[in-house]
């Protein structure tokens, strides 16, 4: 006679596939508009209800560049230990910092072309991307606790892969409006077509994460 011998996590598993309630990740997407102004550049992200962040690790390095005068992305959101690349593309010598009102300043020095200096990013919050050089050159990177997070385009729409059945709070940082924040639920497959009125925020705190 054999017998077989079953660890007990895998015979947990075994019953959760047998009763269909193992879920898989969906996609959450929509579409974000705002009152008077486009809704370009906003972060999109999801918190799960009764929690303060999801667990949110990343190992690449993100990427700004400064190219025609311009930091792109002007709006970069990552979680949380990120190390942000910042290039220089243009012809000119170009400065990167963060004044103290962001809240974990910094000063990476003015470089010429091709070079390019970096920053880690270990706090949550709202960081404020500026140029010595260049005052009317501006870029915000958006720290925040979970792996759920888009930057809406300039259609106004945003979507959020892989995110696992269950309560949320769905949270939008734009630089013009207080934070807005409502309850939504996803369920196994997904949530589509959501959409995000950034003019019912009223008054629900600072424009932060």
């Amino acid at each position: 006679m054999i017998t077989l011998r079953i660890h007990p996590a895998g015979a947990a598993l075994a019953l959760l596939l047998i009763s269909g309630s193992v879920q898989q990740p969906g996609v959450v997407d929509g579409v974000v508009t705002a009152p008077g102004f486009p809704a370009t550049g906003a972060v999109v992200y999801l918190m799960r209800q009764g929690e303060s962040g999801l667990a949110a690790t990343t190992s690449e390095a993100a990427l700004i560049d400064q190219a025609n005068l311009r930091f792109v992305p002007r709006v970069l959101a990552i979680p949380p230990g990120t190390t942000v690349d910042f290039r220089n593309s243009d012809p000119m010598m170009h400065n990167v910092f963060s004044p103290a009102f962001s809240g974990d300043p910094f000063d990476l020095g003015t470089y010429p072309r091709t070079e390019h200096r970096s920053h880690s990013f270990d706090r949550t919050g709202v960081y404020v991307i500026l140029c010595h050089v260049h005052p009317e050159m501006a870029a915000y990177v958006v720290v925040v606790e979970t792996p759920h997070t888009a930057v809406v385009d300039e259609n106004g729409r945003f979507r959020l892969d892989g995110v696992p059945p269950g309560r949320y709070l769905l949270r939008v940082w734009h630089r013009r409006i207080p934070r807005f924040e409502q309850a939504v639920i996803v369920p196994p497959d997904g949530l589509h077509r959501l959409e995000v009125d950034l003019g019912t925020a009223g008054r629900r705190g600072e424009s932060r994460p």
